[in-house]
């Protein structure tokens, strides 16, 4: 289209507002159901995992350890030793998640009690669903249900709740009484 002058700008501009429609259709609909959202957009997925490296999900997405130390450098990290998780996100930035040792030290931590072993996030509802695939001898639908009693909840109001790092557990409803957002369109 940019190179053949001969081409009409009628069926062009067809052909690239039919384009534009599909993607404002699969995005929409990836919106509404999580499960297509994995399908269009894909996973993150574990690279490192209690400073060990998965081989097995490296090589499934085609990531060297060269990959792994580049962007572990442009993060500030030049010594793989001190990464506890890493993660390659769809969009391919590497998230990483530090040894406690090495993590930067907040007044919290100073005030708190004694760390305590970190590990990945665990989602536990999303859109207002519990992702059972994730319920663990430890969070089962029974904790999640008293959780959101503690809280009066009801599963259909919760957008998002997760497990932290820190076993600390994060619920976001759908309405948060935000009398005045931060960012408005």
């Amino acid at each position: 289209m940019g190179f053949d002058l001969k081409l009409k700008f009628l069926p062009m501009f067809a052909s690239f507002a039919f384009l534009v429609a599909i993607h404002f259709l699969l995005a929409s609909t990836a919106l509404k159901s999580r499960r297509l959202r994995k399908w269009i957009t894909g996973r993150p997925t574990v690279i490192m995992e209690k400073g060990k490296l998965l081989e097995a999900n490296m090589k499934k997405v085609k990531y060297s350890i060269d990959d792994l130390n580049q962007h572990l450098r442009e993060l500030g990290t030049f010594n793989i030793a001190e990464v506890e998780f890493a993660v390659l996100e769809v969009s391919g930035k590497l998230s990483v998640l530090k040894k406690t040792a090495y993590q930067n030290i907040a007044k919290q931590d100073v005030l708190s009690k004694p760390f305590k072993e970190m590990s990945l996030p665990v989602e536990l509802i999303m859109d207002g669903e519990i992702i059972h695939k994730n319920l663990t001898s430890q969070y089962t639908q029974q904790w999640i249900n008293l959780e959101l009693s503690n809280r009066q909840l009801q599963l259909n109001q919760v957008l998002y709740a997760v497990v932290s790092t820190n076993g600390m557990l994060y619920v976001d409803q759908y309405k948060d009484q935000l009398s005045a957002p931060t960012d408005r369109e």
